[in-house]
């Protein structure tokens, strides 16, 4: 007897959950589609800045050569 109400409290249970997140997932499909215009919106910006992000990442590191030179230079000054 024992058992079955064992049984009986794991399918609530199971049936709690999965129906807890069929309500996060509903919630959460709703969003994206009320934010639909946005998301691509931003999309379009991230396709848009990658150029820019790989052209400062360039001089970035063209940077840094020129901050290792000049440390280099700085130490033999000290010298």
């Amino acid at each position: 007897m024992f058992q079955w109400i064992l049984v009986a409290v794991l399918v609530y249970v199971i049936y709690f959950l999965v129906n807890k997140y069929e309500k996060k997932l509903n919630l959460l499909t709703e969003s994206i589609e009320l934010n639909r215009s946005e998301i691509t919106t931003n999309k379009d910006l991230i396709e848009k800045n990658k150029t820019k992000i790989v052209d400062n990442h360039k001089k970035i590191t063209k940077n840094r050569e020129h901050i290792d030179i000049n440390k280099d230079t700085l130490a033999k000054l000290k010298d």
